[in-house]
């Protein structure tokens, strides 16, 4: 192969990769907006169970079409994705009262599933804010019992932040907690106190 060759074959490369990192980009923000819309869905009780489960064939087609690069493969618009996904799926068991797949069963990387746990646990907040909003003591009881259950597991990682920045979502999911033990505790005085 003369240098010219060489020259026209590294640009092609070159032009291939750029191509499918825009490509991954663009199929990412598409997934990370429906799973947005699952989520808001699950919070007004309207839960759409196709929609998420063609997030999943979408995450499936992501990794299929930059399959050949590996960098994109485990690169952040795909792991953005997954984090995403991970998280509709969590807050969607957790709700229901479900045991909660895998990272194997949703074939996403251990530290998206990661991700998407601690993201969960601010989901439910609102849903616990909404329960007390409406005076339900016992469902934002049951709320908060998933809540510490979520958190006391995301903060048993201890790992580096070049293997998943998991840290910050546990000071994140720190605070969530401490406002929310705090919230739930003056409900609930509250409540007995309005009740004599």
């Amino acid at each position: 192969m003369t240098f010219e060759e060489q020259i026209e074959d590294v640009t092609r490369a070159l032009t291939d990769l750029e191509q499918a990192q825009e490509s991954a980009f663009s199929q990412s923000r598409k997934i990370i907006r429906k799973t947005k819309t699952a989520i808001h869905l699950i919070h007004e009780d309207r839960r759409d169970a196709e929609l998420i489960d063609s997030i999943s064939g979408d995450i499936a087609a992501l990794i299929e079409s930059v399959s050949r690069y590996p960098q994109i493969v485990y690169g952040q618009s795909v792991e953005d994705a997954m984090m995403e996904f991970a998280e509709t799926v969590i807050y969607d068991y957790v709700s229901r009262g479900q045991d909660i797949p895998s990272y194997l069963v949703l074939d996403v990387t251990p530290a998206a599933w990661v991700m998407g746990l601690a993201d969960t646990i601010g989901e439910l907040r609102r849903d616990l804010l909404r329960y007390l909003m409406e005076d339900d003591m016992e469902k934002a009881e049951k709320t908060f019992s998933k809540m510490e259950i979520l958190s006391d597991a995301l903060m048993s990682f201890d790992v580096k932040d070049s293997v998943a920045p998991i840290r910050r979502k546990q000071d994140i999911a720190r605070g969530i907690m401490d406002r929310s033990r705090t919230d739930l505790s003056t409900a609930m005085v509250m409540s007995r106190y309005g009740r004599r």
